[in-house]
């Protein structure tokens, strides 16, 4: 017969003395103790701390009363699948919350004295998505096990504050008219065929291909990015320097035209935000993608730059038990978050006016 798999838990580190226990309270522990009945209750006969007990005894203490005296450095064997398995589990993943260590510092370093910085922007953004990631972990568990609701709110509404801090953090060092310019420019239909390719028609690649080439990425990065219409630029540029590789004859020529082209393409893309800067917003409800743990357990956010800048930049409400955010957005902005079903965007029936 094959042996049960066990899980080995540290009950005495996840179970502080204030943890309500819920449906688990009476649950029978297997301990081990000192024949003298002092000192604490402990996962495994041999652990360090019972080798100068002239006795061990062997006995089932409900959890109950075991929690506040169990040894910190044992583990004791859990059938898995049992349900106390995924109770512990959940209640490790508040530990941020009862430590508070990580929310209550100030803001990360990174990009420290370049505030405009792209690595400051990075910086941000991880901190921010992370305290929410913690935020919207508590209320899941919340949901899951009710008799941890009263327990966690007091944390919950200092790591909400800390949330809202790192948001704003983040929302300084964006600015509103980029990310419309750039949401507007997403919303760009394409060249026809043959548009603009003769200005770049020369000893090298074919001019047609290469301009569809160059709008696809100069869009995508326009639509996923924070950089602004110029960024789209430089990747467009890097479309003409990988078609010519190693060849140098006509690329400066192509690479001219692709400025005209592209200096066309930014002026369609600000000439709709200008229409739509002052007319009545949006009301969008989106709800928060998480972070998702890789193999290799780094966190690998769903949100594109220019996503989480939007979401950073025209939150009005967030409802945190529900894992959703109220929006007020331009149009364009409105339909860019639209088209893109992974972030589960539902719009209301009403308008608002402008800023």
């Amino acid at each position: 017969m094959l042996s049960q798999e066990m899980h080995r838990l540290r009950l005495g580190q996840i179970f502080a003395a204030d943890v309500p226990l819920g449906l688990f309270q009476e649950l029978p522990l297997s301990c081990f103790r000192s024949s003298s009945g002092l000192g604490r209750l402990h996962g495994e006969a041999d652990c360090a701390q019972l080798r100068s007990a002239p006795a061990v005894h062997r006995s089932e203490v409900p959890l109950t009363f075991a929690v506040g005296e169990l040894c910190t450095h044992c583990a004791w064997p859990v059938p898995a699948g049992h349900p106390l398995v995924a109770f512990a589990e959940a209640v490790s993943s508040l530990t941020p919350l009862r430590t508070g260590a990580e929310f209550q510092a100030g803001p990360v370093a990174e990009g420290a004295g370049r505030a405009d910085s792209r690595d400051a922007r990075e910086g941000r953004r991880r901190r921010w998505r992370r305290l929410q990631a913690q935020l919207l972990e508590s209320h899941t568990v919340a949901a899951a096990y009710p008799w941890l609701a009263l327990w966690v709110e007091p944390m919950q509404v200092s790591l909400a504050g800390a949330v809202d801090r790192a948001r704003r953090d983040m929302a300084l060092l964006l600015d509103e008219a980029v990310l419309l310019d750039t949401a507007c420019a997403a919303a760009l239909p394409a060249p026809a065929l043959g548009e603009g390719g003769s200005a770049l028609v020369g000893p090298g690649p074919s001019g047609s291909w290469l301009v569809q080439e160059a709008w696809a990425c100069w869009q995508q990065e326009c639509a996923t990015d924070w950089g602004g219409l110029e960024a789209g630029r430089s990747a467009a540029s890097a479309v003409v320097y990988e078609a010519f590789g190693s060849r140098r004859r006509g690329r400066t020529e192509a690479l001219d035209a692709l400025d005209l082209l592209v200096d066309e393409w930014n002026g369609r893309a600000r000439a709709l935000a200008a229409q739509h800067a002052a007319v009545p917003r949006r009301s969008l409800t989106v709800e928060f993608p998480p972070l998702v743990r890789t193999h290799n357990e780094e966190e690998e956010d769903q949100l594109t730059r220019w996503e989480a800048g939007v979401l950073a930049v025209y939150q009005v409400a967030v409802h945190w038990s529900a894992g959703s955010i109220d929006l007020l957005v331009p149009g364009p902005v409105a339909d860019q978050l639209l088209r893109n079903s992974s972030l589960a965007a539902v719009a209301e029936d009403h308008e608002h006016p402008g800023p």
